[in-house]
């Protein structure tokens, strides 16, 4: 029973009995207004027990919705929950020798330089706006490229690549089209890189699939045909491969597969040499990589499917300056070993063809790695490279040979 309860009732009691302990005689008339005034009574100290009980439950409401703000913002995911970083620094001491002899008395002379360098810092974000959308983003410096600014290296956006979407991707922004895999394990760009990396800002659509994959694609291009108009998307590209899950063919890790570049003069490295061209050459790309148990294998051929003509390359001149037709090709093969978990061994041997001086004719190196500590590493590369002898560089000379030793430091985030 409630505490007030108690107290009406030890009221009503003693008014009605107390005249009848003390011998007095009440009227009924007398015992019902009583009884009325007491009702009265009761009921208005009912209204104000509900008042009183409507307060406190208002006051513990107030009390409780903040704790349930606080509780349904922690479920809540944040947008930074969304977004994820990762990246690299990079510095590296570099030494080399170079090589060149007389066009015309044949005689040999050596330079050296050597250079410390903070060689590449790189920041990625990835975005994943949502189940079907995610945006890509890459900082990058180079010491001693685009005046040592900051640039934006990859901005893009990628709709699909999922089970929901059949494995059909849109991707459009500014990235490198894959033209070729151009892997490598040694610290130096292999000269299927060198020769054939292109970025442009394009647009692709593909399948993703688990053991297959292609995308076709399309960009402006920055070289254009004499005659073509500058104003007209003219270049296109094409790739399909074919790779395994994990844990499939006994543990062999395989990726094989060819791509298409409807013009290589469009390339990084050759459109800076290109004087005019008449027509568009195309260039195909073949590329094998293989791993297995604690063995890594890397096999790539690209070349142009036809010549440009002499004078179209600045590049292109023989040993005694005069223009030269050229079909650039470029070949890569590595083979990396990992004795124990921390060290890494590979070999190389590559080469060009019809690359005159620009880069070497053939080329064979060494690296060896070693993670000093989670996610930081130290390299030592070694290449030696020899030059076609047909060749004359911007100095009159012609390219002989170069000695090239990399020490490198990277730490990985």
């Amino acid at each position: 029973m409630k505490p007030w309860i108690a107290v009406l009732v030890a009221i009503f009691v003693s008014v009605l009995f107390c005249p009848m302990v003390f011998g007095q005689e009440i009227t009924k008339d007398e015992i019902a207004k009583e009884l009325k005034s007491l009702k009265a009574r009761i009921h208005k100290l009912e209204q104000e027990v509900s008042r009183k009980d409507r307060e406190i439950e208002g006051l513990k409401a107030k009390v409780e919705k903040p704790s349930e703000a606080v509780s349904a913002e922690e479920g809540q995911e944040k947008w930074t929950d969304r977004i994820t970083f990762s990246g690299a620094i990079e510095v590296e001491y570099g030494s080399e020798k170079h090589k060149v002899k007389d066009s015309g008395t044949g005689k040999s002379t050596s330079t050296r330089d050597d250079d410390i360098t903070l060689s590449t810092v790189e920041l990625h974000a990835d975005a994943q706006i949502n189940e079907y959308t995610n945006g890509h983003l890459v900082f990058l410096y180079e010491e001693d490229e685009d005046e040592d600014r900051v640039r934006i290296d990859e901005g893009t956006i990628r709709l699909g690549g999922i089970k929901r979407t059949y494995n059909v991707y849109f991707q459009a922004g500014k990235y490198y089209p894959h033209f070729g895999e151009l892997n490598s394990w040694f610290i130096s760009d292999p000269l299927t890189l060198e020769v054939f990396e292109i970025q442009e800002s394009a647009a692709e659509v593909g399948y993703d699939g688990e053991w297959y994959s292609a995308g076709v694609g399309a960009f402006h291009g920055d070289v254009q045909k004499k005659g073509d108009d500058e104003s007209r998307i003219k270049g296109f590209f094409a790739d399909a491969n074919i790779h395994n899950p994990e844990d499939t063919l006994g543990g062999v890790s395989l990726l094989a597969g060819a791509s298409y570049l409807s013009n290589v003069a469009d390339t990084d490295t050759l459109q800076d040499k290109v004087n005019q061209i008449r027509d568009y050459v195309g260039g195909v790309a073949l590329y094998l990589v293989a791993e297995y148990d604690n063995f890594s294998l890397g096999a790539e051929y690209i070349t142009a499917m036809d010549d440009f003509h002499a004078g179209e390359m600045g590049y292109a001149l023989d040993r005694s300056g005069n223009p030269a037709e050229t079909k650039p090709v470029a070949w890569n093969v590595e083979l990396a070993y990992r004795p124990m978990d921390p060290l890494q061994l590979a070999v190389k041997y590559e080469g060009t063809k019809d690359m005159f001086g620009l880069f070497p004719e053939k080329q064979y190196g060494v690296v060896v790695s070693y993670d000093l500590f989670e996610s930081t590493t130290i390299s030592a590369e070694y290449l030696h490279g020899e030059y076609d002898d047909n060749n004359q560089n911007g100095d009159g000379n012609v390219e002989d040979s170069k000695d090239a030793v990399t020490l490198q430091l990277v730490v990985e985030f």
